[in-house]
């Protein structure tokens, strides 16, 4: 067996000159028109396997690649050279049946190592797993060796023989000049491939994109746009834009500022989110959101601007929308004589100035201090534990109805009357409240329980509606002032039934009420109801009752009465205007729907859509950045949307953030 390995070798040494020749071949090939004239690694890699065998005579050569599915597992590529295809075909079939990883046979150990390997006899060689094929084959010795691309083994090439071989070192180091030829040529492709897939991807995000792009000169000068951009501008395609001053299409107040800001650039790096007006070739004009940074040569230098330019007309008109909406209920709640206030998140977000008269604070000082600071100490905590319920649980409607004691700047206690409704405001759920200061109507109650010559006084001089009913219903008498409120005098009051001054189809509940207060006596009751004038005139009045016994023993009702017909009107006006503005916020839901995003994640994308950093966004809606960042994730991916500026102009186009 020896003898004719060593001859075998002596020619190999012959062969030696022959793949020299190929090495320099490769070499030349690699470097001007492509390794063996051939189109592609695994042509070069065929030619190469072939050539090889066909200078040293080996009958059997192949090559593994990286599977494509896996970083670390090689598989065959195909690629063979067999001098008998018929009695090497199950070799073949178990080659390529045999993925490797690690440093399993010969092309592992080369894996392992990165360096060539020779194997004198395969069926003698331990964790060889085809070496009962290679048995059955004829083949003996084996040679292989890597091909590397940068930092990994871009393939593996083995051959076996049929003679038992000793190692050969200068066909080894034939063999590693091979590979080092080939690796570079692997190199060369992986680059080139990098950057025809970069040209191709940078063409497609320019034509897809639906914002206008466009690169300039250092002077302004388009060099190239897309569609988009030349539709901005009114010109038929990009082809007409090409030469012209990105400049001139800038509006003239803000031409000084785009120079200024081209200026930045070139000494930062880039702008972001600055709003021009752009006109048109027509002479129109569009508010417009522009991007830009600036690219350099390979050497450092700059070369051109390029530009990513939005369209925000239609979040302009939803920007002045919700202005005028938010104005609208500004002006409202002024006009009302109510103290009116949102909450939010622990603090008062918005205030009118009734509620200042009412505080004694000016509307920015409300606004700027803890707002149970002006809850009297008896009844804060109490109210703070049903605010804490209602923010805590989505089915907690907040505390209303209730009257508390408010403490003024001065110190100055006062009654106030309290509702409030839950409300979205700016993306947020918060509670809308509304008080009237009853101070007075609460010392005119207090009055009720002293002397009876007190309350005569009383009775007769306060500025309220005071009325003492019977047992029966009837009036026993009214003071002036509220006789003169609903168009009669005293004496035309006094003797009728008093449910004859309320309207129809309130009667039947006011004797319900009344009835219920002549059984409870000694208990406070309150009701709102209406009432008819005598010129027929309807207003809303709000009464205290209680029965009590007179100075006879017998039992009355007496009732105060407030005219509220004017805070009434005000509640529907602000009603009206609430639903006004849930409509809204429904239909921005219901468009925010069918991409199945939420009321938070319709809010982050119009914080998106404003150019608002995910800091920013987190800063206005009390939380982390990295939640922001979850809700942007779930926007793109809901919306298909490969970015944020993609998902902000499609809901723009969309309306989603009207």
């Amino acid at each position: 067996m020896k003898e004719p390995g060593r001859a075998l070798s002596h020619k190999m040494q012959g062969a030696n000159g022959q793949l020299q020749e190929l090495i320099d071949i490769i070499a030349l090939r690699a470097s001007t028109a492509g390794v063996a004239e051939v189109q592609g690694v695994e042509d070069a890699l065929r030619f190469v396997v072939d050539r090889i065998c066909r200078h040293t005579g080996w009958p059997v050569g192949h090559v593994y690649m990286p599977a494509p599915d896996s970083e670390d597992e090689y598989v065959s590529a195909g690629i063979w050279h067999l001098e008998d295809t018929k009695a090497l075909e199950r070799f073949r079939k178990a080659t390529e049946q045999t993925p490797l990883n690690g440093d399993v046979g010969l092309p592992g150990r080369i894996l392992s190592s990165g360096s060539p390997a020779w194997v004198v006899d395969v069926g003698q060689e331990p964790g060889f797993p085809r070496a009962a094929a290679a048995k059955r084959a004829g083949l003996k010795s084996a040679v292989a060796f890597p091909i590397q691309a940068g930092e990994r083994t871009g393939a593996v090439v083995e051959f076996f023989s049929r003679e038992v071989m000793e190692a050969d070192e200068q066909l080894m180091e034939a063999m590693v000049s091979i590979g080092t030829e080939l690796g570079s040529a692997f190199e060369r492709s992986r680059e080139i491939s990098m950057a025809q897939q970069a040209a191709e991807l940078y063409r497609s995000v320019v034509e897809t994109s639906p914002d206008a792009i466009m690169v300039t000169d250092l002077n302004g000068r388009v060099l190239m746009c897309n569609q988009p951009a030349a539709t901005h501008h009114g010109a038929e395609g990009p082809e007409a834009m090409l030469g012209l001053s990105g400049f001139d299409f800038v509006a003239p107040q803000d031409r000084e500022r785009a120079v200024e800001n081209a200026r930045r650039t070139l000494e930062t790096g880039s702008v972001r989110n600055v709003e021009y007006t752009l006109v048109r070739r027509d002479g129109s004009r569009i508010p417009a959101e522009l991007s830009a940074s600036l690219i350099r040569d390979p050497e450092g230098q700059p070369r051109a601007f390029i530009a990513v330019v939005r369209n925000i007309s239609e979040r302009k008109e939803a920007e002045d929308t919700l202005r005028q909406s938010e104005q609208k209920f500004r002006t409202l709640t002024e006009m009302n004589a109510a103290a009116t206030f949102v909450f939010k998140q622990g603090r008062l977000v918005y205030a009118n100035s009734a509620a200042g008269a009412m505080t004694g604070y000016t509307v920015e000082e409300l606004l700027a201090i803890d707002p149970w600071k002006t809850v009297h100490p008896d009844f804060r905590e109490r109210l703070q534990q049903a605010w804490r319920a209602t923010f805590e649980h989505p089915d907690q409607p907040p505390p209303s109805g209730f009257e508390v004691k408010i403490v003024r700047k001065a110190g100055e206690e006062r009654w106030v009357e309290y509702s409030a409704d839950l409300v979205e405001w700016e993306g947020g759920r918060a509670v809308l409240g509304t008080a009237y200061d009853v101070t007075e109507r609460k010392q005119a109650e207090e009055a009720l329980r002293d002397s009876e010559e007190r309350y005569r006084v009383l009775y007769q001089d306060n500025p309220s509606m005071y009325f003492t009913v019977d047992a029966t219903g009837n009036v026993l008498s009214v003071n002036q002032f509220g006789a003169e409120q609903l168009g009669y005098t005293p004496e035309e009051l006094a003797g009728t039934p008093v449910l004859e001054v309320f309207y129809e189809e309130d009667k039947e509940e006011v004797a319900r009420q009344l009835q219920l207060c002549i059984e409870t006596p000694g208990k406070m009751a309150h009701w709102e109801f209406r009432k008819v004038r005598k010129d027929g005139e309807v207003i809303w009045v709000k009464e205290a009752a209680r029965a009590t016994l007179d100075a006879n023993g017998e039992l009355i009702v007496l009732i105060v009465c407030e005219d509220i017909t004017e805070r009434r009107l005000m509640e529907e006006e602000l009603r009206k205007a609430r639903e006004e503005l849930e409509g809204k916020v429904e239909r921005q839901m219901q468009r925010g729907r069918a991409y199945g995003l939420t009321f938070r994640e319709l809010t982050v994308l119009h914080l998106v859509a404003a150019g608002n950093s995910d800091r920013e966004m987190a800063d206005k809606l009390g939380i982390s950045p990295l939640t922001v960042s979850k809700h942007v994730a779930n926007i793109l991916s809901k919306m298909s949307a490969s970015s944020r500026s993609e998902a902000s102009a499609r809901a723009v186009r969309e309306a989603l953030l009207v």
